[in-house]
Parts: structure tokens; C-alpha cells; sequence
């Protein structure tokens, strides 16, 4: 293996604490690319741009899909911009590589604006507005479904390592950051829920955010939940429960987050998945352009 490829593979697993299967993705992606350029006697720390763009020509003619495309397109992006901050290049023949795929169908999302007013909408003292003010905090700060926010068990939550435990489809385990707001929402929501359990005469339970009757919240619960805090914030369009994990994985990306990193926040099995999100930030960053470039 290129010293270099073990270099940024020592890199992603170590300082940036990807898993291991992560980083066997990467290595498999750049084995290819070293395969190429040995078959057609390029040094891959001196292939061109053009260089780069029939490698991916030749991925194609491989029968691989635009998905597999794009995210072997991630992962050489990634290693030239290591290379670049190591000094071991001084231009980045990735830099220029689309990534975009023609022809998907975009997630919906909300705005940074929309998701904050929808959230501050569940201000409030009641027992109610805490549990949900708390709900929606570790919901978007987290991307979960709503069905492992329905499941998740107090057990799973660390507040004092400000971490969550979240238990995914086939039962595979994720750990995901907490922000400072939903720590604190979420203690303060610790702080009634024993006693709502005592006023309500409920069973002590392991699920961590209990419905009024004590027990998990449905799917439908969680949505009918979502509605009422949509309607106070006075969202205009129709909002559904996956649009908070579209619209946490989009703000996470355009905030500059590596994909794969991303990848494993959302518990995707694949990076394909995830990449789906990539299309959002560059949408908006051609909105963008468009509303403030002079030329435009």
C-alpha cells in the first residue's frame, strides 16, 4: 500500500475516529484508484484533473451505479485535500470532481430559521412543553428517527458525557453527540418526569420520553406532537416527521461536516445513503449565487 494512502487511512481512524468499516471503505475506494494509475503508469500523488475525470469514466463503464460513483468521488476529494494540508501536493486534481448525480429526488427539509422557530415554539413551564421542548432539542440534535426517538430508554443517555446511545434498524447501536441545549432541556425534563409518573399514577418505565398515558410514545404519537408545535410556530407547509433528520444531516453538511462522518451520525449502513444530503447543501449554495453573485 502507497505510504501516503496509509497515511491518510492512520488519519481518518485515529483523529478523526472513524469506525473501522469506514475506514475499509476509503481504503478499498483508493486501492482502486492505485490499481488504475498503475495500469497506466501514473504516480497517483502527480495525476491531472483530466486524469481523475477518466478514472471516473472508467468506474462507469465498470456498471457501477451513480451512487457508488459519487461516493468513491467523496472519498478521492477527501484524500486529495489531506494531501494538500500534509504538503505532500501543492494542487488538488479532486478539487474540481462533481459529485452531484442528475436526476434525485431531493429530501425536504427546513430551514436553520424554521427549525429554530418550530423548536422555541414548545417554550413554555407545563409538564407538556418541557417533555416536548426536551423531545424536539435532542430529535434535531441528534438526526434520529422517530422511531428511535419513540424507543429511546433512559439508560441510553448520558448527560454527564454528554452523549446518547441510540439503538437503530436490526437493533445496530450508534453514538451520537449532545448538544448543550438538549443537555439541558433534557435535565430539566429528568427533574418532572418522576413526579409526573407519581401524579398520573403510572408504572416506572425505561423509555425516556412517556406520553401522557406514561407509556412509549406510537409513531403517530410523536407526529401528532410534531403538528401541534408546526402549527404554533405558523410553518406554512406541510412538515412530517423524517423532514427533522433530512433537515439535521443537510445543516450538519452545509455547516461543513465530512460525509462520512455524517454517515455514522445517521447510522446509514451505506454512504450512498448519505450522500443524498450533498445535493441540499449544493441547492442552496446555487440559491445562493444566484440571489447575491453581481454577475447573476
Amino acid at each position: 500500500m502507497l505510504a501516503e494512502i496509509k497515511e491518510f487511512l492512520d488519519y481518518i481512524a485515529i483523529e478523526r475516529g472513524l469506525s473501522p468499516n469506514t475506514g475499509l471503505a476509503y481504503a478499498q475506494d483508493l486501492e482502486q484508484l492505485s490499481q488504475f494509475c498503475s495500469r497506466y503508469r501514473l504516480n497517483i500523488l502527480e495525476v491531472s484533473h483530466k486524469e481523475l475525470r477518466t478514472f471516473v469514466a472508467y468506474l462507469r463503464k465498470q456498471e457501477l451505479n451513480s451512487r457508488s460513483i459519487a461516493r468513491k468521488v467523496s472519498t478521492l476529494k477527501q484524500f486529495y485535500k489531506f494531501l494538500i494540508r500534509e504538503d505532500k501536493i501543492q494542487n488538488d486534481p479532486a478539487d474540481l470532481l462533481s459529485i452531484v448525480q442528475k436526476s434525485v429526488r431531493l429530501p425536504k427539509h427546513l430551514s436553520v430559521e424554521e427549525m429554530f422557530r418550530l423548536i422555541a415554539s414548545a417554550e413554555g413551564n407545563t409538564n407538556v412543553e418541557i417533555r416536548d421542548r426536551a423531545l424536539l432539542e435532542m430529535w434535531y440534535g441528534t438526526g434520529a428517527r422517530v422511531s428511535e426517538m419513540a424507543q429511546l430508554k433512559i439508560a441510553n443517555i448520558d448527560l454527564e458525557g454528554k452523549v446518547v446511545k441510540i439503538v437503530g434498524k436490526g437493533g445496530k447501536e450508534r453514538i451520537v453527540p449532545l448538544s448543550q441545549d438538549a443537555i439541558q432541556w433534557a435535565q430539566r425534563y429528568l427533574s418532572i418526569r418522576h413526579q409526573w409518573i407519581l401524579d398520573h399514577n403510572l408504572k416506572e418505565t425505561k423509555i425516556f420520553f412517556l406520553s401522557r398515558l406514561g407509556k412509549a410514545f406510537t409513531r403517530q404519537g410523536i407526529w401528532n406532537l410534531l403538528k401541534r408545535y408546526v402549527k404554533r410556530s405558523q410553518i406554512s407547509r406541510k412538515v412530517w416527521p423524517h423532514m427533522i433528520r433530512h433537515s439535521f444531516a443537510t445543516h450538519v453538511l452545509r455547516g461543513g461536516a465530512d460525509l462520512r462522518a455524517v454517515q455514522e451520525l445517521l447510522g446509514h449502513k451505506s454512504i450512498a445513503t448519505t450522500e443524498i444530503y450533498t445535493h441540499l447543501a449544493i441547492e442552496n449554495l446555487k440559491v445562493m449565487q444566484l440571489k447575491y453573485h453581481p454577475r447573476e
